[in-house]
């Protein structure tokens, strides 16, 4: 069965989709160390959509997801799809969703919002350093 909405996604976009899917499948848990209080650092969305948007060189935004969940995602260079590499609450990814219109699931889901920039810790040197390791095993993935 071929969903409806793949019939939409431009070729380019469906197979760089599908290799993020390949690479996301084969990511390991990865150590990622230890934040200033001695906890483990878990790897994040924050922290993926950076690694695969360097990697890819896609834009990551920052914003909410739904009723204002934090959240990262990356878009596509036309700006009318959202690739969610590590959805909400959601077992699986990435995504690929259309987020143009009122009328799309897209763009009542994925809202950018500048303010969690500033919440959230991303220029702090764990996080940082969390986001080389992951761009480092996304590469080795993306180059097998």
């Amino acid at each position: 069965m071929t969903p409806y909405i793949a019939t939409k996604i431009p070729t380019e976009y469906f197979q760089l989709w599908r290799r993020l899917d390949h690479v996301i499948a084969r990511l390991p848990d990865l150590d990622l160390g230890r934040d200033q209080q001695g906890e483990p650092i878990v790897l994040s969305c924050h922290m993926l959509a950076r690694a695969l948007g360097r990697t890819f060189k896609l834009k990551v935004v920052d914003g909410e997801f739904g009723r204002g969940f934090s959240h990262s995602w990356l878009m596509t260079g036309d700006q009318r799809w959202v690739i969610d590499p590590y959805p909400v609450g959601t077992m699986g990814g990435p995504l690929i969703v259309d987020a143009t219109g009122a009328h799309m699931p897209g763009s009542a889901l994925y809202r950018k919002r500048r303010k969690i920039c500033k919440v959230l810790a991303f220029s702090s040197p764990e996080f940082r350093r969390s986001v080389n390791s992951i761009a480092a095993e996304v590469r080795k993935i993306a180059r097998s």
